[in-house]
C-alpha cells in the first residue's frame, strides 16, 4: 500500500505565494491603462483598462492624466472607433496629456 499525504496546506503559507494588487496583476497579464480627468491624477478615474476601447463613454473628452503600468504601450486617439489624431502612451509612463488637450475618446493597448 502507498503512504499518500492528505495533508492540506494553505496557499498563502507557500514560499513565493502572495496577493497581487491590481498593478501587480496588470503588470505580469501585460499591463494597464488608467486615466483621470484632473491633472496629477487627481479627481474621477477611470482605472485598469486592459483591451482596446473604441469610445471611453462618459469619459470621452475628459482625460488630462494617464498612467501607462506594465510593458505594453498605449494608443490613443482623439476620435471614437481609433480615428482621428493618434497618440502613444508609452509603457512604463505616466503624466499629465498637455499634447492632446483632453481630446481623448479612444484607446487601445499597442500589440
Amino acid at each position: 500500500m502507498s503512504n499518500i499525504n492528505n495533508q492540506t496546506q494553505d496557499l498563502y503559507s507557500i514560499e513565493s505565494v502572495q496577493d497581487l494588487d491590481h498593478e501587480d496583476a496588470a503588470t505580469v497579464s501585460g499591463g494597464s491603462l488608467d486615466l483621470s480627468d484632473l491633472r496629477n491624477g487627481k479627481g474621477r478615474r477611470l482605472n485598469n483598462l486592459t483591451r482596446s476601447y473604441a469610445t471611453l463613454g462618459s469619459f470621452n473628452n475628459k482625460a488630462t492624466w494617464y498612467d501607462v503600468k506594465g510593458p505594453r504601450s498605449w494608443f490613443a486617439w482623439s476620435g471614437k472607433n481609433f480615428t482621428g489624431q493618434r497618440f502613444l502612451l508609452k509603457a512604463g509612463t505616466k503624466g499629465n496629456l498637455r499634447f492632446s488637450n483632453n481630446n481623448i475618446e479612444s484607446v487601445s493597448p499597442v500589440f
